[in-house]
């Protein structure tokens, strides 16, 4: 009887809880978790004091092939409204910012990211002939041989 009687007792505590350092987390992933929380809790205040990287909004817009007046009504301005922000000349609101998003598909914060570095080290070869990336070489590609 004593048997049963601790069972349902170790039943109704459930199961033993764990320490808080015992989830196999390093500090920069919980770093990352308590940030991802803050930015869903309020997106407008998580951004608040910062400018999106115009370098980005012409990543999205490149990228989703998005161009033209049709881009600056979608996101219920004029043109050239798009245009300052992809210059820098002028910086879109938090919800310019979030219905460019939607309009993209990429996330608000992809946006507010630091531009990405040139890729070097490389070549590209087209009809035309071969190019390094990031760097002036005056000889052949070593892929194909064509000069550059």
């Amino acid at each position: 009887m004593t048997d049963d009687l601790e069972k349902v007792r170790r039943r109704r505590r459930g199961p033993p809880v764990r320490p808080a350092g015992a989830y196999d987390l390093s500090t920069d992933q919980v770093l990352i978790r308590v940030d991802a929380a803050a930015e869903r809790r309020n997106p407008a205040a998580y951004y608040a004091g910062q400018s999106p990287t115009p370098e980005r909004i012409t990543t999205a817009l490149d990228m989703r092939e998005l161009y033209g007046p049709e881009v600056d009504q979608a996101l219920g301005g004029e043109e050239p409204m798009v245009d300052e922000w992809e210059s820098g000349a002028c910086v879109p609101a938090f919800e310019q910012m979030q219905r460019l998003a939607v309009l993209t598909g990429f996330p608000v914060k992809f946006f507010y990211q630091p531009a990405s570095k040139p890729i070097e080290g490389g070549w590209i070869c087209g009809s035309d002939g071969c190019r390094p990336l990031g760097e002036t070489v005056e000889h052949e590609c070593p892929t194909c041989g064509k000069p550059r």
